[in-house]
């Protein structure tokens, strides 16, 4: 049986465009949060239909849109890989649209991590992470897994958190770090 083959470079990234720009549209009217779970449950679904990742790239993050009130990635987490703990400060909603993606989600206490509870998803689904939320998320199935990321602010710009995988102690956020952070799975 052949794979399913991402769509072209181009197609991706007219499709993925017109996502976000649908994103953007409920985001400026009232009640938000709701309005775009809808609509990236409909993309999610339709997504999933593809039965392939929508576009692929080296990086597993691509920013599609980032402002004052709202940022959109999409998100292709490689098999096998933990990404470090951290926070967003913000509602995010992820739409897994193929594979699955496991969140580790930590306590925090005295700015310490405690043992995390792990949330296994499968595409296809949206899950919420609200503001005050840190987790750690990994790919523990055995394929390339696609999903968009909402944020409810700017996340690039927001003063946040990391945890090193290694130890339980928070640092300022640096995306870099994080993505040179992803570690075989140990939870």
């Amino acid at each position: 049986m052949e794979r399913p083959r991402p769509a072209s470079t181009t197609t991706a990234r007219a499709t993925l465009q017109a996502a976000t720009d649908a994103i953007l549209a409920v985001a400026k009217g009232p009640d938000p949060l709701e309005r775009i779970r809808a609509v990236l449950r409909d993309i999610t679904d339709r997504f999933h239909a593809l039965g392939a990742l929508v576009h692929e790239e080296d990086d597993d993050e691509v920013l599609l849109h980032a402002s004052e009130h709202l940022t959109v990635y999409h998100i292709t987490l490689s098999p096998g890989l933990q990404y470090p703990a951290h926070n967003h400060l913000m509602d995010a909603l992820i739409g897994i649209y193929r594979g699955g993606e496991t969140n580790f989600m930590y306590p925090v206490a005295a700015n310490r991590l405690l043992a995390p509870q792990r949330h296994d998803v499968v595409a296809p689904a949206v899950v919420h992470l609200p503001s005050d939320a840190v987790h750690s998320v990994a790919n523990t199935g055995s394929t390339r897994s696609g999903a968009l990321h909402v944020y409810l602010g700017d996340l690039p710009r927001a003063r946040r958190q990391l945890w090193s995988l290694q130890t339980d102690r928070a640092e300022p956020f640096d995306n870099d770090r994080y993505l040179a952070g992803a570690r075989p799975i140990q939870e």
